[in-house]
């Protein structure tokens, strides 16, 4: 919106520059010569116009003139900003149909890169410094800015050069017939010309070569549209491929001048791109030849009848009968060339014969799973003349959302070459396996789909559509049908019955500690817990004597588990009692001799008897272990025996405790 408001503003030369300034300040950018570029851009897109910057030296040397043309340049000149002039690749796979050669323009010449995102696009940075072309005003329908002139002097060999070259710019379609007729011009001068004469003209006309001239109103043959979104070239339109034709005294210095210029403003970048090698003597052999099929029969005329000629093959498996006839006839694939002597030398000009069109794809067959579909079908990194698609559209793509069998057919040259794919739309498979689900205790389900599909594949390696399991654990299911795929799962979590235990059945504490009790389960949300001290937590931490019994409750199972606990809180040993007398006659009453006490857990502790002698008959530190009245595997007789006892309790304060007394053993 900007660049179009500043036409006709009457602040936009003050504008232009104060742009152009801060764009020069920034850009710095070295010269970079044009065997580096082609080597870096090699790896761009197929489908793109490939840009660079080099030297106009090295474009008129090496990229402009023939190879084997023999022609002599000198004198090579350049006129305009530093970065109007450029070279470009990758050209046939644009509407150029031209592979490479030499950019220049009224802006920068990267700036013809695709895609055209930019109806309006101007390249600020060339300034209104730039001035016109004296040649070009004579020709334009007004004053011309931002001129670039390249210029050179060559001898030729014939009396005639030809070079291809296309117009295009920005100023298409909208500003035709409004003055802003932006213009090429290709001046001659030298012996047999008078002064400087233009021979970049309308075919059959002697009018320039500029927007008036050439568009979508006149001269339409020529003209090529190229809409906003198209994506390998930026102008807005262009011509076909024109041939400018010299003529020429051989072996004379002439003068050549390419002249490229904005007009009456300069705004709307405009760009001519001449063909790589194009710069060269004429034949009447024409431009490469494309053939539609094989059983050809076609002749290649050097022209030039005045002049002994050579014909050769690229192919050496390719014999020609005449070799130094001007006229020959080929009937196969191949580059052929024909050296023409002159008075000055020969010069070297070639032709290839091709087939017309390599078979196209414009892809496989494809199937979109769901419910919509986008699918882009294009013939990659090709371009040709024209295009018919099945819905009679006539663009390089078609775009399609629903199914169908669509078709391409591409002409290029007079020959023509179909392709067509069928776009399927398959609906992904339904499959629903239901919520999570939690059961209780042991269980036998069936789970899967009613959906009808190709393939079934479960996670348990099942491949039917409807499974037995008896197990927790997530399930998951992969339903196939054709090709799309669909998925689901779903977790099956068993809850078992279970069992409490909150320690030993008797416990003794400490008249000063406290002891926690614990469950164990701690899911509040889905166990209720119950303790007979009235708590609901999952533990409880106690100091009395008593039982302590709980009741947990599975809330989503109804299972129930209890669990009970007897304290005991004690102070120092605790009660601790010593039988007097004991009968050890294997009725399992009063068999054995040992302290009993209301505790069970000693620090220390040392059980010991003795005879009337002081002999001692029995000794033991386990509290559980007692006398059975044997020595030596003997029955003791029936006597008064003396024991002692050495005892510590977890609750003792101080020494160890000693007790002694006397029991008798009674048979």
């Amino acid at each position: 919106m900007l660049i179009i408001s500043l036409r006709g503003c009457i602040f936009k030369k003050n504008l232009i520059y104060f742009v152009n300034d801060i764009i020069k300040f920034l850009r710095k950018l070295p010269k970079i010569s044009l065997l580096i570029i082609t080597i870096l851009l090699q790896q761009i897109a197929k489908s793109q116009l490939i840009v660079g910057e080099t030297d106009p030296i090295i474009l008129v040397s090496n990229v402009l003139v023939g190879k084997g043309q023999n022609i002599k340049i000198s004198n090579i000149q350049y006129t305009g900003y530093n970065r109007a002039s450029g070279f470009f690749e990758n050209g046939k796979s644009t509407k150029l149909n031209m592979e490479a050669g030499i950019i220049l323009s009224s802006g920068v010449a990267i700036g013809a890169k695709g895609p055209n995102n930019n109806p309006s696009k101007t390249s600020f940075e060339t300034g209104s410094n730039m001035p016109g072309s004296a040649l070009l005003d004579v020709f334009a329908v007004g004053k011309t800015f931002d001129a670039v002139i390249l210029q050179f002097d060559f001898v030729p060999q014939t009396e005639e050069i030809v070079f291809n070259y296309v117009f295009a710019s920005e100023e298409y379609l909208e500003y035709v017939d409004q003055n802003f007729s932006d213009i090429f011009g290709f001046f001659i001068s030298g012996p047999g010309i008078s002064g400087e004469q233009n021979v970049a003209l309308v075919p059959g006309t002697n009018l320039p070569v500029c927007i008036d001239n050439i568009n979508h109103l006149r001269n339409t043959s020529y003209f090529i549209n190229n809409p906003n979104g198209e994506k390998t070239l930026q102008a807005d339109g262009l011509t076909k491929i024109l041939t400018a034709t010299l003529k020429l005294v051989p072996c004379q210095t002439y003068t050549i001048k390419l002249a490229v210029a904005d007009v009456n403003d300069r705004l709307l970048d405009t760009y001519v791109f001449i063909e790589s090698g194009s710069f060269k003597h004429k034949t009447n052999m024409g431009r490469d030849t494309f053939i539609c099929k094989d059983g050809f029969d076609v002749e290649l005329d050097a022209g030039n009848y005045t002049r002994k000629v050579k014909w050769t093959c690229k192919d050496p498996k390719i014999t020609i009968t005449d070799d130094t006839a001007h006229k020959i006839r080929v009937n196969a694939y191949g580059e052929y060339c024909v050296e023409v002597f002159t008075d000055c030398g020969s010069f070297i000009n070639c032709k290839k014969i091709l087939p017309g069109v390599a078979n196209i794809s414009i892809g496989n067959d494809t199937l979109f799973c769901g419910d919509t579909l986008s699918k882009t079908l294009t013939v990659a990194n090709r371009v040709f003349d024209s295009y018919l698609w099945s819905d009679s559209s006539t663009d390089p793509e078609l775009v399609v959302n629903k199914k169908g069998l669509y078709w391409l057919e591409v002409n290029n040259g007079g020959c023509i070459k179909r392709d067509s794919v069928f776009i399927d739309l398959q609906p992904l498979p339904k499959i629903d396996l239901g919520n999570d689900t939690i059961v209780c205790g042991d269980f036998d389900l069936i789970i899967g789909t009613n959906t009808i599909a190709d393939r079934y594949l479960w996670n348990t390696g099942d491949t039917l559509s409807r499974i037995h399991i008896n197990k927790g654990g997530k399930y998951i299911l992969k339903v196939e049908e054709r090709t799309c795929k669909a998925i689901d799962s779903i977790i099956v979590t068993k809850r078992n019955k279970f069992n409490l235990n909150i320690g030993s059945p008797r416990t003794e504490i400490c008249n000063n500690d406290t002891l926690t009790l614990r469950t164990g389960i701690y899911d509040t949300l889905n166990f209720i817990t119950k303790w007979n001290n009235g708590s609901s937590n999952p533990s409880i931490t106690i100091n009395q004597t008593g039982r302590y019994t709980v009741w947990v409750k599975d809330k989503l199972c109804n299972f129930i588990a209890y669990d009970s606990m007897d304290v005991d809180v004690y102070k120092g040993l605790g009660n601790v009692w010593v039988p007097n007398a004991f009968t050890p006659d294997n009725n399992l009453l009063n068999d054995v001799f040992k302290p009993v006490s209301d505790i069970s857990t000693f620090n220390y502790y040392k059980f010991a008897i003795f005879d009337r002698w002081g002999q001692k008959i029995f000794e033991s530190t386990n509290p559980q272990s007692g006398w059975d009245g044997f020595i030596n595997n003997k029955l003791s007789p029936n006597d008064v025996y003396i024991w002692t006892l050495y005892i510590k309790s977890n609750c003792s304060n101080g020494n160890i405790n000693f007790l002694k007394g006397v029991v008798h053993l009674v048979r």
